[in-house]
């Protein structure tokens, strides 16, 4: 009771920093929240809300609209944290299918223009050729006809015969198709290696919900039994058969430039993984670009996309066109060893534990670090230690299955 009654007198006295206190908890929930390092569902009904205004507005148009604003079958909003790279991610379901939603962002020129006070768009033709160029521009891919008139449409097999809905479809294409992950969804549909796409409304995406991994980023070798040990295995094996398939499905292999745990999904029967973050994953081609686009590097530091990594050239100041480094190493490194600092593991990662054998280890050493040399690595491993990797962790996994089953 004293307590609570010199409460009001000690606050007062200690009143400036009760305020830089107040201030700087603000400030950190509020990043918190801005980054989507943190969420409630009440962002996922925002976004939701902001939707069907624009459909009510005529300003949005797509297959997913009505069962979100009209029927109301799209139900069960769940937000997703940890989506840096995205305004807005989230779950729900729609007749027992979940999907995830995703926004793109409208801060683009749009595709329309006013003359004289008239409001012009691209005929169709030209249009067209808009597609084709954004998608030469980020994924170095030629479309062929037949691919550019499919993401012309909103409905792949549906041609909107309605002048001003096809106005509305081609200001709601324009927004979705700058958007990398959404462009990858929609081309690649016969790859079975990004997910899924299902529908949109206006700004806004779904593709197929995935499960996440039921692995954390920390602490894996804590308490884990034999049983666990042999599901990592798998996973890991899982990994570099997507790894495999993003180096040889395409016409040039793709690159992962930005690789988390939580950025791999599996599907229904856990037998395929799938990667879920497609916002900087590129051609090899489109990388190199990227890295010619870096003016004025000094060190090798300056030359990096992410996880991504080149040179500098000292002596033109300019980095180096060519990725020195590839999913590969950046998976061992990051995922498979775990966390280091200055070439001591901090954090141990998927595939370090009680049960790693010195035969395993090493050759995880020499997958994140070819050249065993200090700080960032930019080299690649050769076919050798990926081919000794895949074959010591399949044996691992089946004799333990073996064991298992006896």
């Amino acid at each position: 009771m004293l307590l609570a009654r010199r409460l009001p007198g000690i606050l007062y006295t200690h009143r400036y920093t009760v305020y830089s206190v107040g201030i700087i908890l603000s400030t950190f929930i509020y990043f918190l929240f801005k980054w989507n390092l943190f969420c409630v569902n009440l962002q996922a009904w925002q976004h939701v809300k902001r939707m069907c205004s624009l459909y009510e507005q005529g300003l949005a148009i797509g297959s997913l609209c009505a069962p979100l604003c009209v029927s109301k079958d799209i139900h069960s909003l769940t937000c997703h944290s940890f989506q840096t790279a995205k305004e807005a991610v989230f779950s729900a379901e729609w007749h027992n299918i979940k999907l995830v939603f995703k926004s793109v962002t409208t801060d683009v020129q749009p595709i329309h223009w006013y003359d004289n006070g008239i409001l012009k768009y691209p005929t169709e033709k030209e249009f067209l050729l808009s597609i084709r160029t954004i998608v030469k521009r980020k994924l170095n891919l030629t479309l062929a006809y037949d691919t550019a008139v499919r993401l012309a449409r909103l409905k792949p097999s549906y041609e909107e015969k309605d002048p001003l809905k096809r106005k509305q479809e081609i200001d709601s294409l324009w927004y979705l198709l700058q958007d990398n992950e959404y462009l990858l969804s929609t081309i690649f549909t016969d790859k079975d290696i990004f997910p899924q796409l299902i529908g949109t409304c206006g700004p806004y995406f779904a593709v197929e919900y995935l499960e996440p991994v039921p692995f954390t980023s920390a602490l894996f070798s804590m308490g884990d039994t034999l049983e666990e040990w042999g599901q990592r295995l798998k996973f890991a094996l899982q990994i570099l058969e997507l790894l495999d398939d993003l180096e040889t499905s395409f016409r040039e292999p793709f690159h992962l430039c930005d690789i988390k745990l939580n950025h791999f999904g599996y599907m229904n029967n856990k037998k395929k993984l799938k990667f879920i973050d497609l916002d900087e994953a590129f051609p090899r081609t489109v990388i190199s670009s990227l890295f010619q686009e870096i003016d004025n590097c000094l060190v090798d530091d300056d030359c990096e996309f992410l996880d991504c990594r080149s040179t500098c050239n000292k002596t033109t100041k300019q980095c180096r066109t060519s990725i020195e480094n590839n999913n590969f190493q950046i998976v061992c490194e990051k995922i498979f060893l775990g966390w280091r600092m200055s070439n001591t593991i901090l954090v141990p990662g998927l595939l370090m534990s009680q049960h790693t054998p010195s035969e395993l280890a090493s050759i995880l050493r020499q997958c994140a670090n070819p050249d065993g040399v200090p700080g960032k690595v930019r080299k690649m491993p050769d076919d050798e230690i990926r081919k000794r990797l895949f074959n010591v962790l399949y044996e691992m996994e089946q004799s333990l299955n073996n064991d298992f089953f006896l």
